[in-house]
């Protein structure tokens, strides 16, 4: 395992704030709103206010020219955090001069009034769809009111695919980030594969991934896992929602999950999938045909490819194959923004479906997008046939030549102990 990366620079800091201002200049905007959403929840849906700001999630960040932002912080808890850390001694990118509390659309708006900036162009990171969470935006309505009724004549502008198309090439400071990442995500897929056998129940598995993530100094919130000798779906286990028991495995049960790591807010995604003792033959026969489409994405996966490019190499040995998925290929991280769904039958395809009234495939988005050296992806290819379903996969930056692989066993089918 890598050793853990010193914190982020002021050099790293002002390589952002940099970015912020390029995305100003080139939009034509004469200031930059960046909408983060609320912490704890693994460890925020939509944090790029964090990208900017280094210190805890939720805040709205607010650039005016050169100026240093401001952020607006939800409560007083972040101060207190912010006074704490300095007498700590922490590295921080935000001066307490530029920390206020009013994470709100009629403080920021108010200020912005007060610099004079109504009926001019304002660009704001929160408004566009960011799938697979938020499909109306991620900045609240009463926010963008708030900003309105403060700038009557003002023009909001979404920028968040600008944002993207900067942030997603990866500095060295960054890249050495995901990488501690991907070596607790490499430990927690390794935790299950160890901790899977029969008479050991779904809760075991989550707690002994959790408890490794943690253990090693990363953070995780969610796990998305099923077993059983058949499975179709794809999600947290219904225990953690619904009110039953965790299921107990059995020989013959096949353990798919996704594992999420984080270090420095920099994420990993971890296709683990483990066969207890002889499963079905058709989950052996899917579990190839999602290699298949790992190894052509990692030869695809170059600069001067797009991302369409990325997509059709990946699904064309599910399309050879005839069996369906239930989740994207592949899909980008730090931050999110393409997601390759392909062309390839969904869930539509098992007869169950046939009662659902509205049932509609997710398209893939930003088939155009050029891919560059220095992006981040997470590769998650899946296959099913009948109602037995396997994926895989583990996360990929791109490369000049072809993809760079972060991950080994969970880019496989894992075998428990015998």
């Amino acid at each position: 395992m890598t050793l853990p990366p010193a914190p982020l620079s002021l050099a790293e800091r002002d390589r952002r704030w940099n970015l912020a201002r390029a995305i100003m200049r080139a939009e034509g905007l004469d200031a930059l709103v960046v909408y983060g959403d609320r912490e704890a929840a693994a460890p925020a849906g939509f944090s790029p206010d964090c990208y900017f700001s280094n210190d805890r999630p939720g805040s709205l960040v607010v650039f005016i020219g050169d100026e240093p932002p401001r952020v607006y912080t939800f409560a007083s808890l972040m101060i207190a955090d912010h006074i704490q850390a300095a007498l700590r001694g922490d590295l921080q990118w935000i001066a307490p001069e530029q920390l206020y509390v009013g994470k709100t659309g009629r403080d920021v708006g108010g200020w912005l009034a007060e610099r004079g900036l109504d009926g001019r162009r304002v660009g704001v990171i929160g408004l566009e769809p960011y799938p697979p969470f938020y499909f109306d935006g991620a900045l609240p309505a009463r926010t963008l009111q708030g900003m309105a009724q403060a700038l009557p004549k003002a023009e909001f502008v979404p920028v968040y695919k600008a944002f993207f198309r900067l942030a997603s090439v990866k500095s060295e400071e960054e890249l050495g980030l995901i990488r501690r990442a991907a070596d607790i995500g490499e430990a927690m897929s390794e935790a299950l594969r160890a901790t899977a056998r029969p008479g050991v129940s779904e809760a075991d598995l989550v707690a002994a991934v959790t408890a490794t993530c943690f253990a090693l100094g990363g953070y995780t919130a969610e796990v998305l896992l099923g077993t059983g000798p058949e499975y179709v779906g794809w999600g947290p286990p219904a225990w953690q929602y619904r009110s039953q028991q965790p299921r107990v495995l059995r020989e013959g049960d096949i353990v798919l999950s996704e594992l999420f790591a984080l270090y420095g807010l920099m994420e990993t995604q971890h296709q683990a999938a483990v066969a207890i003792g002889e499963v079905h033959p058709d989950f052996e026969r899917a579990a190839a045909v999602a290699r298949a489409g790992y190894d052509a994405g990692l030869a695809a996966l170059r600069a001067g490819n797009t991302f369409g490019d990325l997509v059709d190499a990946m699904e064309a040995p599910l399309l050879a194959a005839g069996g369906w998925h239930v989740h994207p290929l592949v899909h980008s991280i730090n931050p999110y923004g393409p997601v390759g769904f392909g062309s390839a039958p969904g869930i539509e395809s098992l007869p169950e479906a046939a009662r659902y009234p509205q049932l509609r495939p997710l398209p893939t988005v930003g088939r155009d997008l050029p891919l560059q050296a220095g992006m981040c992806f997470a590769f998650e290819p899946n296959c099913g046939f009948g109602r037995h379903l396997a994926n895989i996969g583990g996360t990929v930056i791109v490369g000049e030549t072809g993809g760079i692989a972060l991950n080994e066993n969970s880019t496989r089918l894992m075998r428990a102990d015998g």
